[in-house]
């Protein structure tokens, strides 16, 4: 096929479904930044247009190009995603406390976003070499050691939030690849061992994040978790009105900052994960722990969310947004769902779900028609990381899950990000132009 044939072969619903969703988050970022008087702010929305232009001319590359060809330098791909992240961590850019940017050419890139991608590329190509040993117990042990590799350098930066989303990603591709499903029983059970151990651990137990505290929070835990055990209350003060009204900026009550930091954290003490996401768990479980500190932000997206009612304030009209309770600087990417909840209420945020909920369709639609497994573990991935920044983004704004600061696809604010879906969704135009008839591969395989 030449390219026009190609183009003309697109999966279409997809693509204006895509199409859609990039256009509304450039007036949604719009309407999150048009009063802010900070410069990055004022051209948020001026920026992700040209990122819009740049993805584009991506996706149009990837779309156009059999994916063969790039599950065939998949291992190189892998190694250069290394690379690469061990270069962010020796000479990276520092940005809000995490060294997760490169800076060039004037502009900030933050390679991890493009990890995902290259991760997917490189596990479609594994799991495609491990067909004939898929239902081996080992393989369950080494898949897990490619996930972990970039997870453990990308939480050195720190960003918790996408070293996460690297293992729904897993396994879904692990899923789809044959893994029996009792050898899948194992990372499930691992998951609520981690909703245990954030709850009863971290919030009960009040773990200070280091590795020396580490087995007197677990034993506690363990106790805490017991039938018939109490937990002991911490200790929370009752904001006074004065420091209700005061600025949404100010920091925490001096006995809450206690509450949330019970044990001190010693300068020769390894830490694992720092104070801030411990007390994103913690304000999870109560809001109200820290209403002026680390609970303020959830707070106000509830509030948000609920004051759109049915049909919302309207456009440009959201208080909690254009007054600045919703933090402005959060607002335009990781919050967006807040602002829209806000201001087209209930019908604009399920019309925002619901699209979201098509397009993971149509990537599911795709994988099912790919005209061989390699395509199919492409698409599981791109399903995977698609869902759970969905599923993360949109639940921890209406606390369903713990605020994790990771975008929501083709809608937040963030060039990097949006470069890297639309990549994705390129490539799974790639598999479809490039599929088989169904009838033929039916054929085929018997």
């Amino acid at each position: 096929m030449n390219p026009l044939q190609k183009i003309l072969r697109l999966h279409w619903l997809c693509f204006i479904t895509m199409l859609g969703m990039c256009v509304a988050g450039y007036y949604f970022i719009k309407s999150a930044t048009h009063l802010s008087d900070m410069p990055d702010l004022m051209n948020a929305a001026r920026q992700q247009l040209t990122w819009l232009c740049i993805g584009s001319g991506v996706f149009l590359v990837l779309a156009l190009t059999d994916y063969k060809w790039i599950l065939r330098l998949a291992p190189l791909i892998y190694a250069g995603m290394i690379f690469i992240l061990l270069t962010v961590l020796l000479f990276g850019t520092e940005v809000n406390g995490a060294k997760s940017w490169i800076r060039f050419a004037g502009i900030n890139i933050q390679p991890a976003e493009f990890s995902k991608i290259a991760f997917i590329i490189g596990l479609a190509w594994f799991l495609q070499q491990l067909q004939s040993q898929i239902k081996r117990f080992w393989v369950i042990l080494v898949i897990p050691l490619t996930m972990l590799v970039p997870m453990a350098l990308i939480l050195r930066q720190p960003d918790l939030g996408s070293a996460a989303v690297f293992m729904p990603i897993t396994f879904v591709m692990m899923f789809v690849a044959g893994v029996r499903k009792r050898y899948l029983a194992i990372p499930v059970l691992g998951a609520l061992a981690g909703i245990w151990f954030a709850f009863y651990v971290v919030h009960q137990a009040q773990w200070n994040g280091t590795f020396q505290d580490f087995p007197r929070s677990v034993k506690e835990g363990l106790a805490l978790s017991l039938p018939g055990s109490h937990s002991t209350p911490i200790p929370e003060e009752t904001p006074t009105p004065d420091a209700l009204e005061s600025s949404p900026l100010n920091k925490p009550q001096p006995k809450l900052q206690a509450a949330l930091s019970l044990q001190k954290v010693e300068e020769n003490q390894t830490v694992i994960l720092k104070l801030y996401q411990l007390n994103r768990i913690r304000t999870f479980f109560n809001p109200d722990l820290d209403p002026l500190g680390a609970g303020w932000t959830i707070r106000q997206s509830l509030i948000a969310v609920g004051s759109g009612g049915f049909k919302g304030k309207g456009y440009l009209k959201g208080d909690q947004n254009v007054y600045g309770f919703l933090p402005k600087n959060i607002a335009y990417n990781d919050f967006i769902f807040s602002v829209i909840a806000e201001e087209w209420g209930f019908v604009g945020g399920s019309l925002l779900i619901l699209a979201h909920g098509l397009l993971i369709l149509c990537m599911i639609s795709i994988a099912s028609r790919a005209k061989e497994i390699g395509g199919s573990l492409l698409a599981a991935g791109l399903i995977g990381m698609f869902f759970a920044h969905f599923f993360v983004n949109i639940g921890m704004t209406i606390k369903v899950v713990p605020i994790t600061g990771i975008p929501l696809p083709l809608t937040s604010y963030g060039g990097s990000f949006l470069v890297a879906c639309l990549a994705g969704l390129g490539i799974l135009q790639s598999i479809w132009i490039h599929k088989r008839d169904y009838q033929s591969r039916t054929t085929y395989q018997r």
